[in-house]
């Protein structure tokens, strides 16, 4: 849209040079006015009166201007241009049309993205540019008056907008749908349909009193307005009659509040804070992730061929290397945040279930930030580990590894360590090492916030402490299942666990989102799911410590998750075996890698895991096969 945008404005003019389009306008004018004084038509009637009154009483400002302009103006303004002259109509018409076809077939998202492109494709607008979400790549404005848009180009823009307001309300986002309601009524504050989604949404999101005052307006428009916010504020009385206990006195305070004006007591807010969901998750756009400070490459970093279209086709290798360092500097570019020049990050996660068993290229983050001199990432296994026969840890259990080198470019380096132990245990190794121990940095990849049992929660809850205590920026992904290249579409769906630890995180710590929730764009993928494919990193957010200094006791995080509705559960992670898919083509295929991963594992002399086999084993052939999956026969 930015190039679009330039390719409108008009070429710069030396001193004293006429612009070459105003010689075409006075052409244009005379040729016009000869042939309308000719023919005497309608146009050439309106044109004289639409004369100004200074022009006719001979003031002097009149009498400077030639007399063919104001009617040059009259009779362009009666000319309309041919649809295939006007800039980017008839694409976006065809984008449109795609996306209601898309939408009539019930793929939601697909018609989404049709019409963000319809919409990419219109020209800006010339009159509310710096008043909507549309107007934020605007360019300044010019001195003189803008030409006043083609009424055709309005209205495709509101129809687009209208769509995507659907479209947002279909897939339950409706605070997304809000804001193009508001876009569409920047240029049609009176559109019903405008109104009418607006107040649809509100309701939805129980906002009444914003939602009564949308209703009010559409009641205004009379008419068919009327009767829809009459429909509307019925639907709301007949929900409040349909609950039972504390929902009917939450919808029953919430109406008087939108429909009287008066504010919900005490009570019933006590009442609807029990109502906690899922915060929403906003698709990454390449667009958000653009910063001067930031190098994309964007012919890899942006291909969906790469990251959408090869994902359960490309080697998992390729993917486990080099999602987890452009996640970091996505979420950087989202969040705004200022990376030092010797960055420090904590990698926080637990080794059981961890997405990745090989070494990431942090030369990437290098690359694509120039403004950092060295990276020391520091990964702390937290997870449980078994004891050997002697009742004691494994080695190397609380000793830190030495640092490796994992990039380099030119002079800046970037390095990795490990430690296998609580976070309290790596402090406590590295208190002589402040360069190594105080990050700038926490990073929670894919680290279930409640983990397998009652322990591992408590050792959790000590490590995010002292991360909150270091008031720094906390980077955190969670695995979902996502689409799977040419099968059926879907929308990414959060699961249990993932649910859990945003609960947790929210309520129970108080940590705020410094930018909203995205489904992240660099993923591993691990696994195929019901529906699309199982993915690390696929939820990404970026949280810090909230004003309130939380208390992280066990038990006070528990009472806060009750309050709402929410029990943990502990996670659980079963081994893949040879799965029983409805899909005959793909059971076939992973059958025969099954039966390659178990030749893989007799040819090292090792057996199929089984329930008298170790539980460290268990979850090491877990792991293994996940990386066998990726990386072997899913090219069919």
């Amino acid at each position: 849209m930015g190039a679009a945008c330039a390719k409108r404005r008009p070429p710069p003019v030396a001193e004293g040079e006429t612009p070459f389009w105003e010689e075409i306008d006075q052409a244009r004018s005379s040729t016009s006015t000869a042939d309308t004084s000719e023919s005497k038509d309608e146009s050439a009637v309106e044109a004289k009166e639409d004369t100004p009154k200074s022009e006719k009483t001979g003031d002097s400002k009149a009498e400077a201007t030639p007399k063919a302009k104001p009617k040059a103006k009259t009779i362009i303004k009666t000319e309309e241009k041919d649809e295939c002259e006007l800039p980017g109509y008839e694409q976006a018409a065809h984008l449109k049309d795609q996306g209601k076809d898309r939408f009539a077939r019930g793929d939601v998202q697909g018609a989404t993205t049709c019409w963000f492109q319809a919409l990419d494709s219109l020209p800006l607008p010339t009159n509310n540019g710096a008043n909507g979400m549309l107007g934020l790549l605007s360019v300044t404005p010019p001195a003189q008056p803008a030409e006043k848009e083609d009424h055709r180009i309005l209205e495709m823009r509101v129809a687009l907008l209208l769509n995507l307001a659907l479209a947002h309300t279909k897939l339950k986002k409706f605070r997304q749908a809000v804001g193009f309601c508001d876009e569409a009524l920047v240029d049609e504050p009176e559109n019903v349909k405008a109104l009418y989604r607006k107040t649809d949404a509100l309701g939805e999101l129980c906002d009444w009193q914003e939602a009564e005052e949308a209703a009010a307006k559409l009641e205004a428009t009379g008419g068919e307005g009327s009767k829809l916010a009459a429909q509307k504020r019925e639907e709301w009385r007949r929900r409040r009659k349909q609950s039972d206990g504390k929902q009917k006195k939450m919808w029953s305070g919430a109406l008087v509040k939108g429909l009287n004006g008066k504010e919900i007591s005490q009570a019933t807010q006590e009442k609807a804070e029990e109502r906690w969901t899922v915060p929403k998750v906003s698709p990454m756009s390449t667009f958000d992730l653009r910063k001067k400070t930031i190098k994309w490459r964007e012919d890899d970093d942006f291909s969906d061929k790469i990251w959408k279209e090869s994902l359960g086709r490309k080697e998992a290798s390729y993917f486990q290397k080099r999602a987890l360092p452009l996640s970091i500097v996505a979420a950087a570019s989202l969040a705004e945040l200022s990376l030092p020049s010797e960055l420090v990050v904590h990698c926080l996660l637990d080794g059981n279930m961890a997405p990745f068993s090989e070494p990431h290229d942090w030369e990437i983050l290098l690359k694509r930030c120039p403004d950092v001199r060295s990276v020391l990432v520091v990964y702390v296994d937290i997870g449980a580990v078994p004891a050997d026969k002697d009742g004691l840890p494994p080695q190397p259990y609380g000793t830190l590894m030495r640092p490796t080198e994992e990039g380099r470019v030119g002079d800046r380096i970037a390095r990795s360590a490990r430690f296998m132990g609580t976070y309290q245990e790596f402090k406590m190794h590295c208190r002589d090492l402040p360069g190594l121990v105080r990050p700038n940095l926490a990073l929670l990849a894919d680290l279930p916030f409640y983990g397998f049992n009652e322990e591992d929660f408590e050792i959790r809850l000590q490590a995010f402490k002292m991360v909150c205590d270091e008031n720094i920026p906390i980077i955190v992904t969670q695995g979902a299942e996502i689409a799977e290249p040419g099968g059926v579409p879907m929308e990414p769906k959060v699961d249990e666990q993932a649910r859990l630890s945003l609960a947790i995180a929210s309520l129970g710590l108080g940590l705020k989102e410094m930018v909203s929730w995205h489904w992240n764009r660099f993923v591993v993928p691990l696994d195929r799911g019901p529906s699309g494919i199982f993915a690390a990193h696929a939820l990404i957010g970026v949280l810090k410590p909230g004003a309130k200094k939380p208390d992280f006791a066990r038990q006070a995080v528990k009472d806060a998750l009750k309050t709402h509705g929410i029990t943990p559960s502990p996670y659980k992670i079963s081994f893949p075996g040879p799965p029983q898919l409805r899909d005959r083509k793909f059971a076939e295929l992973r059958d025969r890698q099954w039966e390659a991963f178990c030749q893989q594992l007799h040819a090292q002399g090792r057996q199929i895991a089984g329930p008298n086999s170790s539980e460290e084993e268990v979850r090491r052939q877990t792991m293994e096969w996940y990386k066998f999956v990726g990386a072997v026969g899913m090219e069919g």
